[in-house]
């Protein structure tokens, strides 16, 4: 046992990680900083930043999307057991907006029509990608109690239902997120998606932090057609597994994080 204690003294001698009783100096390495920002427990995604404005089409051919970084195959069906389709997200930004793109592979696109020009709800019922916004929280109150979080709901054709909410699903349709614009195309194979966010945006809402961090949901609605009479085949994809027993985006563990690179 002597022999034992001595050991363990030589080794907290050394400076091996982990002999300290001290919280701070445990988390902290050599160069003296403290562990990243995230301590690596959450899905993170690098928006690279470019001096290129493109004009929105849903046409992805652009050369600028060739480079850009995307989310590839961490898409799956947190719900099912079973593949999921591609979805392909980028996203880069300049000076002035974020622009994000998504190539959708979807051999059954479901679209519908509205029941009145401008009827946003028309996007439920739809084939749609999902972008969600949020400040640190979304389901713990803030100073001034519960902050608003922000979806935005994109179908084949571009257009869009955006709100905001309270946690939890507590939503204003009303809200629009000024600025914000989308193109759209069906494809041989699927759908494109290419749209942009003025930064400022997203600045003045104070959903991207000081780290340059902003809690980000990507999501996909899979629908497929329905049977005569029936209502159609609803399935729902996500890059974070929520881990939920229903399905449920509207969720702090939904959320990644997007990091904007200098």
């Amino acid at each position: 046992m002597k022999k034992l204690i001595a050991l363990c003294v030589s080794i907290c001698a050394l400076g091996i990680v982990g002999c300290s009783n001290n919280k701070d100096e445990a988390m902290t390495g050599e160069t003296g900083s403290k562990i990243a920002y995230n301590q690596a427990v959450m899905s993170h995604y690098d928006v690279v930043k470019r001096d290129k404005e493109i004009k929105l089409d849903g046409d992805l051919t652009d050369d600028i999307w060739k480079e850009i970084p995307s989310i590839q195959g961490g898409f799956h069906f947190p719900w099912e057991n079973k593949e999921a389709p591609s979805t392909v997200f980028k996203a880069y930004y300049d000076e002035k907006n974020m622009y994000f793109s998504f190539d959708v592979t979807d051999h059954d696109v479901v679209v519908a029509e509205p029941k009145k020009e401008g009827d946003e709800n028309v996007v439920d019922l739809e084939d749609r990608v999902e972008i969600f916004f949020g400040g640190k929280y979304i389901d713990v109150p803030g100073p001034e109690g519960m902050e608003p979080y922000y979806g935005l709901e994109i179908d084949p054709k571009g257009r869009i239902h955006d709100y905001s909410v309270i946690y939890y699903r507590d939503f204003d349709g009303d809200w629009n997120l000024d600025g914000l614009q989308t193109k759209a195309l069906i494809t041989k194979k699927g759908y494109t998606v290419e749209g942009l966010i003025p930064m400022q945006y997203l600045r003045d809402k104070k959903l991207i932090n000081e780290n340059n961090v902003m809690n980000t949901g990507i999501y996909r609605a899979e629908f497929s057609t329905p049977k005569k009479g029936k209502e159609p085949v609803m399935e729902w994809i996500s890059w974070v597994d929520p881990k939920t027993e229903n399905p449920d985006y509207h969720v702090a563990s939904s959320f990644g994080e997007f990091r904007f690179l200098k």
